[in-house]
């Protein structure tokens, strides 16, 4: 017989390795990798996400960038090192591994993690002793019991009585195992194989890609009462909806969009167990197969207005540590949180992003109307203006998120405003929500010319400075004889002051 395969295999050209040559060939020694020393959480928001809207558990589309550092020690010759409780949603192509002395020859995302279902799936045609509990006495007796089929579709068992679906006799019953299966993992674990020409302990970095994280920030500002400031706080939400925690890590995240590709990431199948009775046919029937683990994708590269609610105004929050400035990532901003944070498993958490006091705002009352339409008097929309500089107490890149403006009044803090800001780079208008205003409105009489009559109405015993958009961006100039119209963000715009308990009119046209 042995002739015969050496033959077949001369015939293909595969060489043949000798029973001598096999028994010397060195084996690899198994090491696990201590747990991580130091972790860093670099965190990139889902760009699928509606700005300021918060992170979703359920679906999390950003991803982040996982740094640990471990120490190893590592035997003479090849070992394959274990990396235990790196994140669920690891990408194993993305995985470095830096300070090995042999480097790295083979990287492996390994094993299954431990679940009922995967116990019987580990456990097929193996002897796992049967334990069962009389409802009626409570008596516990337990038996010998072979798994023959699951987990999928059901577990069915083979006793001394015969083939029975598991969870069927209408007793308490489970199964207990002598050991755990081959292949299963409490924990997540990526391995490395390498090569060391001597005995040595080694302090090691890896860093991978991993699905499951995002982040947003979220906006908390307060009039104040001279009407002109306002206080400007913010959070930084995080979000983590692996199954690891990663605690007292260095936390960044990165705002932006960068240039992104789609890449398979692998996805522990840890399955729920599920047992089902046959009352047709027999417990073997129809049996469903185990189908492969299930793979995730991750893509990776770079105004709700109302009356004011009032409510007790809450104690101001202790004002964070002072965080260091944005920094450069190309054109993306990274922010750093200057203590360490712990990312819990499937949690969200908050943590102070900026505090700026007595920050001047400009009010402005917007609408806007399109050529020819006729428009019954409207509210305006009042937005409140800053300028993203230094000298106006704010001068640092300001995130994309949701935005909540309150006001107190009388010991009493009251929602005028839920709104959404975009990022905002230094030296750009950063603007608020504040509501509408029932007293200044808007009216249009126009007709199918594109000719139109726009009327301001301002009820209160102050002017007030209102801009009204007029058509989309682009589109063709306007004529307006008694006043001049110029373009914002692209849209030709008429800016009038309304006097206190007056009106302002524009007449315009094609």
């Amino acid at each position: 017989m042995r002739s015969v395969v050496a033959l077949l295999a001369m015939l293909v050209g595969v060489p043949v390795m000798s029973a001598t040559a096999q028994a010397d060939r060195p084996t690899s020694k198994t090491v696990a990798a201590s747990p991580p020393r130091h972790v860093s959480v670099t965190v990139y928001r889902n760009p699928q996400r509606e700005r300021g809207q918060a992170p979703n558990l359920r679906y999390l589309g950003g991803f982040a960038v996982v740094t640990e550092t471990r120490t190893i020690r590592l035997p003479a010759g090849e070992a394959v090192v274990t990396f235990a409780g790196v994140a669920g949603g690891i990408i194993p192509a993305s995985a470095i591994v830096t300070g090995l002395p042999g480097g790295t020859v083979e990287k492996n995302r390994d094993a299954r993690l431990l679940s009922p279902a995967a116990l019987i799936d580990g456990s097929l045609g193996r002897h796992v002793t049967l334990t069962r509990t009389s409802r009626a006495t409570g008596a516990v007796r337990s038996e010998d019991a072979v798994i023959v089929a699951g987990p999928a579709g059901g577990v069915v068992v083979r006793t001394a009585q015969g083939v029975e679906a598991l969870g069927c006799s209408g007793l308490p019953e489970r199964p207990v195992y002598a050991k755990i299966p081959a292949g299963l993992s409490a924990q997540p674990v990526l391995s490395v194989t390498t090569r060391t020409p001597r005995a040595t302990t080694a302090t090691v970095t890896v860093s991978y890609l991993a699905s499951e994280f995002d982040w947003a920030a979220s906006y908390v500002a307060t009039i104040a009462a001279d009407g002109g400031t306002l206080d400007l706080f913010a959070w930084m939400t995080l979000a983590n909806g692996n199954a690891e925690s990663f605690a007292n890590a260095d936390v960044q995240v990165v705002a932006g969009r960068l240039e992104r590709r789609e890449i398979r990431t692998y996805r522990d199948a840890v399955a729920r167990l599920r047992l089902e009775c046959y009352p047709l046919g027999t417990t073997t029937s129809d049996l469903e197969t185990v189908g492969a683990p299930e793979r995730d994708e991750i893509v990776v590269t770079g105004s709700l207005m109302g009356a004011p609610v009032m409510m007790r105004a809450a104690p101001a929050p202790p004002a964070p540590p002072p965080p260091p400035p944005p920094e450069d990532l190309g054109d993306l901003k990274l922010y750093r949180v200057p203590e360490p944070v712990t990312i819990a498993a499937n949690q969200m958490k908050q943590v102070a992003l900026l505090s700026r006091n007595r920050v001047p705002f400009e009010r402005r009352y917007r609408s806007r109307v399109q050529p020819g339409q006729t428009l019954a008097a409207t509210p305006l929309q009042i937005e409140l203006r800053m300028q993203n500089e230094t000298r106006a107490g704010l001068g640092l890149p300001l995130p994309a998120g949701s935005t909540a403006l309150y006001v107190e009044r009388d010991g009493a803090r009251g929602l005028i405003g839920l709104g959404r800001a975009a990022d905002t780079p230094t030296g750009q208008r950063f603007t608020l929500a504040a509501g509408t205003s029932p007293g200044v409105l808007v009216r249009q009489v126009g007709d199918r010319t594109g000719h139109a009559v726009v009327t301001l109405s301002n009820a209160n015993p102050f002017p007030v400075a209102a801009e009204i958009g007029i058509g989309g961006a682009g589109q063709k100039a306007f004529e307006a004889p008694t006043a001049a119209l110029r373009r914002v963000d692209g849209v030709q715009t008429w800016t009038a002051t309304v006097p206190a308990n007056g009106t302002a009119t524009l007449g315009y046209g094609y």
